[in-house]
């Protein structure tokens, strides 16, 4: 069998490591395309107020996630970028829960009927408006998470015990 000459070798391997490094860059474009979407896809939906949020638990049987902030409050702005933006934690927030974002600032009076002192502040209300979860601070994923699940949790245990009555 008769090899190519050497500079056409050459040229076939330079040609074979173009090919091969642009396929693999359009793999990962595509890759943080499917990334990017999917994020944006699991965005929190936000209730605009308390009474939306409340009347949407009532039809779902799902409790009330609140989030006080205030624009001028930096972990705040933490917890919503490490914590709240998170895909998983958007996505289990959408389905678990009536999530509902208020302004510390605007929202005061809401704020001082649920002994909201510090921001940021999560409470967590059945349809019933029983507190089933507070937290104060900011925390990461997986101990919010927990905390979440608990408040879920409390709120079976309350229904049971009403139907069981």
């Amino acid at each position: 069998m008769k090899r190519l000459p050497q500079k056409l070798q050459w040229a076939v391997v330079g040609f074979s490591l173009v090919v091969v490094v642009g396929i693999c860059i359009e793999l990962l474009k595509s890759d943080s395309k499917a990334s990017n979407a999917e994020s944006v896809a699991e965005e929190i939906k936000w209730h605009q107020d308390l009474e939306t949020a409340h009347k949407a638990a009532m039809k779902s049987n799902k409790p009330v996630f609140i989030v006080f902030d205030a624009s001028w409050c930096t972990y705040c702005r933490k917890l919503e970028k490490d914590t709240l933006s998170d895909p998983r934690m958007a996505r289990y927030l959408n389905q678990a829960f009536e999530p509902v974002h208020l302004d510390f600032d605007k929202d005061r009076e809401i704020a001082d009927t649920l002994k909201v002192k510090s921001i940021p502040c999560t409470v967590v209300l059945s349809a019933e408006a029983d507190l089933l979860a507070r937290q104060v601070g900011y925390s990461k994923v997986p101990r919010y998470h927990a905390m979440l699940e608990k408040a879920r949790k409390l709120q079976a245990v309350i229904r049971h015990i009403e139907y069981s009555k």
